[in-house]
C-alpha cells in the first residue's frame, strides 16, 4: 500500500509503500507519471518505516537538487475512515497500528450492539486518517463504515449499473435499490439501503449477464459452419464475371 507520495511538476516522484508481509516490509519507488498511469522503478527497501521516510525525503531532496524541479503541493486528506469491530471487543493487537496510519480516535462500545444504519453489531469504532487495505480488514475483521469515502464511491458506481438494470426490466418502486437524481444525471442508493444488499444485486445482475451471453453463444453455428457461411456470401456479392474475349481463329492472320 502506498502510504506516502512526492510529485513534481515534470509528473515525476517518489513513493513510499508498504507490505507488512513482505520481508522488508517498507520500500521506496521512483516513478515516472504519464496519462495517469504510474510506472515505478528503483526500490529501496528497509526494515525500519523511520528509516524508509528518512530515504524518502532523501531521495527527493536529491532529485529536486539535480534537475531544478518544484514539488506540487496535494491537498491533504480531510476524510476519516471509520471501521467497526465485529468480532471481538478493541483491545491491544486487536486492530491495524501502522506506522503510517494510526488510530486517530476510537468509540468503545460496553456490550456488542447494533450499528445504526449498518446491518451488522459491533463493540466499537476505530477511526482512520487513511482507509485500510482489504488485508487489514480481514486480518482483523473489521467492517467499514458506509459514509467512508472509498465506500460511498464503491457504492455511487454500483448504483449506476443497478439503476441501469431496474430501468431495463421495470422494477417496481417498492423493490428498487435506486431511483433516478435528475439534477445530477446519475442513479442514488435509497437511504436505507445497506451497501450489503447493493452488492448482492450487482453480483446477481454479473451472473445473469454472463448466462445470457453463454446462452447466446450456444445458439451460435459452429465456426466452421460460419466460416462457409461467409464464403457463400462473399461469392454471391462479388461482381459478376465480364465475357469471355473470343481468340482469333488463325486463319484470319
Amino acid at each position: 500500500m502506498i502510504r506516502c507520495t512526492i510529485l513534481f511538476d515534470n509528473k515525476c516522484g517518489f513513493v513510499l509503500g508498504e507490505n507488512p508481509k513482505a520481508p522488508n516490509p517498507y520500500v521506496t519507488w521512483q516513478f515516472n507519471e504519464q496519462d495517469g498511469h504510474r510506472d515505478f522503478f528503483w526500490g529501496h527497501y528497509h526494515n525500519e518505516p523511520d528509516m524508509a521516510e528518512r530515504d524518502l525525503h532523501n531521495r527527493a531532496e536529491d532529485y529536486q537538487r539535480r534537475y531544478h524541479v518544484f514539488e506540487i503541493e496535494q491537498a491533504p486528506d480531510k476524510e476519516t475512515y471509520k471501521y467497526y469491530s465485529t468480532q471481538r471487543p478493541i483491545d491491544i493487537g486487536t486492530y491495524p497500528n501502522s506506522y503510517f496510519n494510526r488510530p486517530v480516535h476510537m468509540d468503545l462500545y460496553f456490550t456488542r450492539q447494533q450499528v445504526p444504519g449498518e446491518s451488522f453489531q459491533a463493540w466499537g469504532a476505530i477511526i482512520y486518517a487513511h482507509p485500510l487495505t482489504d488485508r487489514e480488514m480481514q486480518d482483523y475483521e473489521l467492517r467499514p463504515a458506509r459514509e467512508n469515502l472509498d465506500i460511498r464511491r464503491q457504492m455511487d458506481a454500483q448504483a449506476q449499473v443497478v439503476g441501469k438494470w431496474e430501468d431495463a426490466h421495470r422494477v417496481p418502486d417498492q423493490k428498487r435499490l435506486t431511483w433516478f437524481y435528475p439534477d445530477f444525471g446519475s442513479y442514488v442508493v435509497k437511504e436505507y439501503i445497506t451497501p450489503e444488499q447493493l452488492a448482492v444485486r450487482v453480483h446477481s445482475i454479473e451472473r445473469q449477464e454472463v448466462a445470457r451471453a453463454h446462452k447466446e453463444a450456444k445458439h451460435q453455428p459452429p465456426i466452421a459452419e460460419q466460416l462457409k457461411a461467409a464464403q457463400r456470401e462473399a461469392q454471391e456479392q462479388r461482381a459478376p464475371d465480364g465475357p469471355k474475349k473470343k481468340a482469333p481463329d488463325r486463319g484470319d492472320r
